[in-house]
């Protein structure tokens, strides 16, 4: 398929942060793309570089890091080269945008929530009143527009949540980026969300690409998920053949690491026992050291190959 038949396609994106101790490869080429009106969940433990990608895809990764090489094609346009100035005023919220993780902190204690929300859109150019859009956008995600004149602290964990999912539909965004939005909230609290964001999908035909390390929050809201590892996806396919037939031993060790009421005598697995050094360029597959099928040809990058969904990186499937 071409690139224009998708909302977003990511193609070998490198993002690393150069550092006294040596470069750390968080994003080390990874490649995928998402449908219009699709959603993929990006899945791994912590520190393999979900919330890097993210920030990338909305080129706000935080200093050290920088983007080293790759491609963001937004619509067809490749936005990794855009000019700041022109990428802030035509793309940056309005086209993508992002539910930061621990949202819920980013709120500012001192202003009402009406005038963050004024204030986002009088960065982006609107100098008149926009009271009617901010009510509009509190209400597509089920808050009462009194809300605008409350403070951050009269709001419940959820509400807060909402408001942070609120600002970032306040431009009518194609892609929304949500990293971890149900961290720190109660399981019911978790529902809601998850439901609201699969509602907000359909009701505006938008694209969502889901960041978690919960397997069970992203089969609720993803058609599509990508395994990712050490700063690589390595798996990607449907949902269903994701979980149900897993094909990347570390894939397989991280759906086997959830409980199962089903099955209470199956035990339980770390997905990366002996986690290795993210520092250095070292060769061959990231999960060697973990990996109970691991040969010597595995010292070797290991090959992406294709399949009818997707793809997984690989010896065993070579």
């Amino acid at each position: 398929m071409n690139c224009l038949d998708f909302a977003l396609s990511v193609n070998s994106l490198r993002v690393y942060y150069l550092s006294q101790f040596g470069t750390v490869k968080a994003v080390d080429d990874v490649s995928f793309s998402v449908g219009k009106n699709e959603s993929i969940g990006i899945v791994g433990e912590s520190g393999c570089g979900k919330s890097t990608l993210g920030t990338a895809l909305l080129r706000s990764v935080p200093y050290p890091g920088r983007i080293v090489s790759g491609q963001i094609m937004l619509g067809g346009q490749d936005i990794t080269g855009m000019a700041e100035e022109e990428f802030d005023n035509k793309v940056r919220w309005k086209k993508i945008s992002m539910i930061f993780q621990g949202a819920l902190n980013s709120l500012d204690p001192v202003f009402t929530i009406g005038s963050q929300m004024k204030e986002i859109l009088k960065q982006h150019g609107y100098s008149r009143d926009q009271s009617d859009t901010i009510r509009n956008s509190l209400s597509s995600v089920l808050l009462d527009p009194s809300v605008m004149k409350k403070y951050p602290h009269e709001l419940s964990g959820g509400m807060k949540q909402r408001v942070s999912i609120a600002m970032a539909l306040l431009l009518n965004p194609e892609i929304l980026i949500a990293d971890e939005p149900t961290t720190s909230l109660d399981v019911m609290v978790q529902s809601q969300i998850i439901n609201l964001l699969k509602k907000l999908k359909t009701d505006r035909n938008m694209s969502i690409v889901f960041i978690s390390h919960d397997l069970g929050v992203i089969s609720e809201v993803s058609e599509i998920i990508a395994i990712m590892y050490r700063g690589q996806i390595v798996e990607l396919g449907k949902a269903y053949d994701v979980y149900n037939n897993p094909k990347h031993p570390y894939t397989e060790k991280l759906v086997s690491s959830v409980p199962s009421i089903k099955n209470r005598e199956n035990k339980l697995q770390n997905p990366s026992e002996k986690f290795a050094d993210t520092l250095g360029s070292e060769a061959g597959c990231k999960f060697y050291d973990a990996c109970p099928y691991a040969k010597e040809t595995c010292r070797k990058d290991p090959p992406v190959i294709n399949h009818k969904n997707g793809f997984v990186r690989c010896w065993l499937f070579e």
